[in-house]
């Protein structure tokens, strides 16, 4: 869209013929990472009749940064490929710049394919990391893996269910590789891995969002990172006992804290009280939300908390809801490991580890193609196996089970702290 554009946000700034500074509403911005790639789409225009309606190339995205108006952001780009002459499809997007992130709808998922193909067929030669969009539809796969799964026409297999697992990454950077998410098929007791992508944190939201056509499938989502914080350390944050609404309180907390003012109120408790544990990480060996080494759980906590609060409408979270429906269920899988073959945890023992997830009798996991991922990267094997937990918890019954049950006596502690399912 061009500066002078009378639609356009003030001052957008074109160079060349391609957009080089953008500002945008905070909301399009938060959706966008570093590299991303975006299909530039100019609008009808009589000042430039030869790019009028098409598609003038891709922009990288190069940069993000705040703006002086509210709720507003820049977006710097740079050139990835200019098309020559400009391409028309004879179909437009719905927004200007088309960038298919994992919330994006299928018909321009498949619009911006058409414009990245012709791009390639055109000349230009896209990074290792900027291979082909994946349509939603159907199971993404790493960079540089071998194609494993089937077409994207193939559906939901009629006696299969479905369950995910997440590994979450509290870095302030957010990079890509940090989070995983894995998808597994489940038939006959065993779990088949069908899908294992990096996702970033605002990837993951997006999917929590708008669910694709393979996340709906899903029974439950297993994620590693603390639910909920110890009562004792939950009422000193929110300087009050803990109110008679439970969670959602200290989630509506949440909403209002920044991430530098909730890691000091950490330091300033830990270094007065040191690290208290919830009764479930007592119980499964965890360590304490509070911890900030190795894992450093309270940024992983902060950003969860938010997320889960914010994108929970089409999920029930165990064990502060009870409804029915799609779960999102705390996971922790170093403990899972180590429970399915005690001393094995150290990630530069991942082939055990795969093995030992292939070989065991409940719920063997046949990665299909996806070892090898898991093999590079110790948090694309702990999505897999966060999503074997996450299976455990529903199939054993677990899931359901109410928190007087899970720990009689303690469902009081459990509905304010969370429970952590499928070990």
């Amino acid at each position: 869209m061009e500066w002078n554009d009378g639609k356009a946000r003030y001052p957008n700034l074109w160079h060349e013929g391609m957009p080089a500074h953008v500002l945008a509403s905070g909301r399009v911005a938060g959706r966008l990472r570093l590299g991303d790639l975006i299909a530039v789409y100019y609008p009808a225009s009589e000042k430039h009749s030869k790019r009028s309606e098409s598609f003038v190339g891709i922009s990288r995205v190069a940069g993000l940064r705040r703006s002086h108006e509210r709720e507003m952001a820049w977006v710097d780009l740079e050139t990835a490929h200019r098309f020559r002459p400009a391409l028309k499809l004879d179909e437009q997007p719905r927004r200007v710049f088309l960038c298919c992130d994992p919330g994006w709808p299928d018909e321009e998922v498949r619009l911006f394919e058409q414009v990245f193909d012709a791009a390639v067929a055109a000349g230009w030669k896209p990074s290792d990391d900027e291979a082909r969009p994946v349509d939603p539809r159907e199971p993404p796969r790493p960079a540089a893996e071998a194609r494993t799964e089937a077409p994207a026409e193939k559906q939901r297999k009629e006696n299969a269910r479905y369950f995910a697992g997440v590994n979450y990454s509290g870095d302030m950077r957010d990079p890509r590789d940090g989070t995983w998410l894995a998808i597994a098929e489940c038939v006959e007791g065993r779990l088949r891995v069908t899908r294992l992508e990096a996702t970033g944190r605002t990837g993951l939201q997006g999917y929590l969002r708008d669910p694709d056509h393979v996340l709906t499938y899903v029974e439950a989502i297993g994620l590693d990172f603390p639910f909920g914080l110890p009562v004792e350390f939950s009422e000193s944050l929110m300087g009050s006992p803990f109110p008679d609404e439970g969670w959602w309180a200290l989630a509506r907390r949440f909403e209002k804290l920044s991430r530098p003012d909730y890691l000091v109120a950490i330091d300033e408790y830990r270094r007065d009280h040191g690290e208290p544990k919830r009764l479930t990480d007592e119980r499964a060996g965890a360590s304490s939300p509070l911890h900030r080494v190795e894992p450093d759980l309270a940024p992983m906590a902060y950003h969860g908390i938010r997320m889960i609060a914010e994108d929970r409408s089409r999920f029930s979270l165990r064990p502060f809801e009870t409804a029915q429906g799609k779960l999102l269920l705390e996971v922790y899988p170093h403990g899972a490991i180590e429970r399915l073959h005690p001393g094995i945890g150290d990630g530069a023992r991942r082939p055990a580890i795969v093995g030992a997830l292939a070989a065991v009798d409940d719920l063997p996991v046949e990665f299909e193609g996806f070892d090898q991922a898991c093999l590079r990267s110790p948090s694309a094997l702990d999505a897999v196996v966060a999503a074997r937990c996450a299976a455990q918890a529903v199939l054993s019954g677990e899931a359901e089970r109410p928190a007087d049950e899970l720990a009689p006596g303690q469902g009081e502690r459990l509905r304010r702290e969370g429970w952590i399912y499928g070990l």
